[in-house]
């Protein structure tokens, strides 16, 4: 498995090769998540654990959205520069991403355990569920500072075009995980230690194992064409700190707006009738398989975008978009309908009360087909992302969470009552008008930066030109 070249013309090509192996990654990504589940399920004498992991993951990336706009903006210019071969800038900034990844961990976990419980006091659930989250993070925030390590190095990973590194990487990660999570919870049963924290306890030292191995390959060369290292000071050498600030702060804004719309509509959708939190819980749980598997894919545009917009290809990034949006959305709409046939045997695992059960069920059948057209929207979002577009991104992100769906979960509520079904209509609208806003603004982009480009390239040709004149 060669190193994939995302600027070479071949774009459909190498598209194809890294979409395969991360359809293969996100599947076992998706397992993994239920894992702890799975097994606290078994093994552990605990209720509500759906709400519970998302509770946590809502407090986990409220606070993240908060600290890594500066990653986010490090990661897109260290594409870039990567894309037009500038070893020397791109290694020092991958290098500076891992320092600020050291900062950020840091101060999430101190920020974590300080403000977590005031967070889950706006949800609408039990004092039981809040309790069992809390107990979940107490272990969680002290190893956070890997776990966003963790993230960063399956991006950088991924930015150097080598799969082999990035399959072995993850299948690391996802194995261990397979392997201490019951160890560990069996442990802390028989020990009178607790379950949940063993739980979470698993998951760090998985992504520190897999750390461990990405780390020895990253340091001594062997995936780049140079060694990464750690730094933590900027350097004045570069030139691009006012463009590359903007856009750490546009990341950050966009980064919270995007994460504060996921924890609003969780707590939206706990106002409504009784059960209904539970219900599209489950219900994005069976959903979910399928969307962490294609944004999976989808996310490969973010550096096939950066590293094209650091040779000011516009050609390949277009053609590479609409290849991606074509594929994605018909695999959508190829496992919508199975989706919804087999949803009533998957939501059984999940929940044994019935009503909840049917609620989750018409959530899914609902949703179900709608949500191809959300999901075909990433292919857009994703290389707005990647072009470094602050203001598109910004404009993207507020135009799919907040007016698309937001809006219409409260004005449902208000006006029209908080049954689910109507809630679950209102979001498949919005899944539609998320698509054609998504689309338009690309398009718009696209032909702009066709146009500079293409005027940047003709300046210096019409100077040569008129000097040979003279």
């Amino acid at each position: 498995m060669s190193k994939i070249d995302f600027t070479d013309a071949d774009v459909h090509r190498n598209l194809t090769r890294i979409s395969l192996p991360m359809m293969l990654l996100s599947i076992l990504d998706y397992g993994a998540i239920f894992i702890n589940l799975g097994w606290l399920t078994l093994l552990a004498d605990e209720a509500n654990l759906p709400v519970v992991f998302r509770l946590s993951s809502s407090i986990v990336s409220i606070l993240e959205a908060l600290f890594s706009g500066i990653l986010g903006a490090l990661y897109i210019y260290a594409n870039q520069y990567f894309g037009r071969k500038d070893y020397k800038v791109a290694r020092y900034l991958i290098s500076l991403g891992i320092g600020v990844s050291i900062v950020i961990g840091v101060v999430i976990a101190v920020t974590g355990r300080l403000v977590s419980a005031n967070l889950l006091t706006g949800f609408g659930v039990d004092d039981t569920t809040k309790l069992q989250t809390l107990r979940y993070l107490d272990t969680y925030w002290y190893g956070y500072a890997i776990a966003i390590l963790h993230v960063y190095g399956g991006l950088i990973a991924k930015m150097s075009g080598d799969m082999k590194v990035t399959v072995r990487y993850r299948v690391i990660t996802i194995v261990a995980t397979i392997i201490g999570s019951p160890i560990l919870i069996l442990a802390a049963r028989h020990l009178g230690y607790d379950p949940l924290q063993a739980a979470a306890l698993s998951l760090i030292l998985a992504r520190l194992i897999g750390l461990a191995v990405l780390s020895r390959q990253l340091f001594g060369g062997k995936v780049f064409p140079f060694a990464i290292g750690v730094a933590f000071v900027p350097r004045r050498w570069f030139q691009d700190w006012p463009a590359l600030n903007r856009l750490a702060g546009a990341e950050t804004i966009n980064n919270l707006s995007l994460t504060l719309s996921f924890f609003l509509y969780a707590l939206i959708i706990s106002h409504y009738e009784k059960g209904a939190l539970s219900a599209v819980t489950i219900g994005q749980y069976v959903t979910g398989f399928f969307q962490t598997v294609f944004l999976g894919v989808v996310a490969s545009l973010i550096p096939f975008a950066s590293q094209n917009a650091g040779t000011q290809n516009i050609g390949n990034i277009g053609k590479g978009v609409k290849w991606m949006t074509r594929r994605v959305f018909a695999a959508c709409c190829i496992v919508a309908v199975p989706s919804i046939l087999l949803a009533p045997y998957v939501v059984e695992f999940f929940v044994a009360d019935a009503a909840i059960a049917a609620k989750a069920i018409t959530y899914i059948q609902i949703t179900m087909i709608p949500w191809a057209f959300l999901i075909a929207s990433f292919p857009y979002i994703f290389a707005i992302v990647g072009l470094g577009d602050t203001r598109g991104t910004l404009v993207l992100t507020v135009w799919s969470m907040y007016i698309g769906n937001l809006a219409p979960m409260l004005l449902v509520l208000e006006f029209l009552g908080d049954s689910l079904t109507l809630a679950a209509i209102a979001e498949s609208c919005a899944h539609v008008v998320t698509f054609a806003g998504c689309y338009l603004y690309y398009r718009w982009k696209e032909g702009s930066l066709r146009q500079l480009w293409a005027a940047e390239l003709a300046v210096p040709l019409s100077v040569a030109d008129s000097g040979s004149t003279a």
